[in-house]
């Protein structure tokens, strides 16, 4: 079972094209994108930029590769307007993708599920943004809805204390919830993204907890993983 998985890609058309094709060139059926899915510069950050973003560019994106035989499977982040979800469920209700927050899907033999909020930021948009312990009773919920032990969670939001959630002022910025339902329930894997400077401040985009692997790539910096082989089958993807 092998997908790619990308995050953050924060609008960039180019990007997601080139996602898509080289999936259908590879032979590969599944893509996972992790939230902060729209534009979201200083001068793009408005309800209905993102909105036309989704509605005339990328949900129309998605229908042509669904119409190719492509799964896509995608979640909102902290920079994107939870006002638009309503176009993504109204796409998932069209079979052009599967919304992942709180929803739990079948992916092959196993399941994938995702995960929107994140701990609270000084950043201006709230929409995406709970307390610690809301995040865990959340958590708890989900983790009721499928076996962890066979189910991949995308959890915008990394892991606190980690390599997947450094700063460039060398500070951590994960959340604590996420890593104890980590290391509580110690899921099949767990994709994150949010903190675009991570890998390149710690050196790693991965890192165990307990059994769990957790990858966190980086911004736009995809990823293909093999299920079947999480020692060695995950590697950076170079886009043409």
């Amino acid at each position: 079972m092998k997908f790619i998985y990308a995050t953050d890609v924060h609008g960039e058309q180019e990007i997601y094209e080139r996602i898509l094709e080289y999936a259908m060139d590879k032979g590969i059926k599944h893509v996972v994108f992790g939230g902060d899915i729209c534009c979201s510069d200083f001068l793009n950050i408005y309800i209905t930029t993102q909105r036309e973003f989704l509605e005339k560019y990328l949900i129309p994106l998605f229908q042509v590769y669904r119409k190719r035989g492509l799964e896509i499977f995608i979640m909102m982040g902290n920079d994107d307007f939870a006002i638009n979800m309503d176009l993504l469920k109204k796409a998932e209700e069209k079979d052009i993708l599967k919304v992942l927050h709180l929803n739990v899907h079948r992916f092959g033999k196993f399941f994938i599920t995702g995960y929107s909020f994140i701990s609270p930021t000084p950043f201006l948009m709230k929409d995406w943004e709970k307390p610690e312990e809301e995040i865990a009773k959340d958590l708890e919920f989900l983790s009721q809805k499928s076996d962890p032990k066979k189910t991949v969670y995308v959890f915008h939001v990394p892991p606190k204390n980690t390599k997947l959630d450094i700063l460039y002022t060398g500070e951590h910025a994960g959340s604590e919830a996420v890593r104890k339902f980590i290391e509580k329930v110690q899921p099949l894997l767990s994709l994150h993204g949010h903190i675009h400077e991570s890998p390149d401040m710690s050196g790693s985009w991965k890192e165990r907890i307990g059994k769990t692997l957790c990858i966190n790539p980086g911004n736009a910096r995809p990823v293909l993983v093999d299920l079947e082989n999480l020692e060695e089958g995950i590697k950076y993807i170079t886009l043409l």
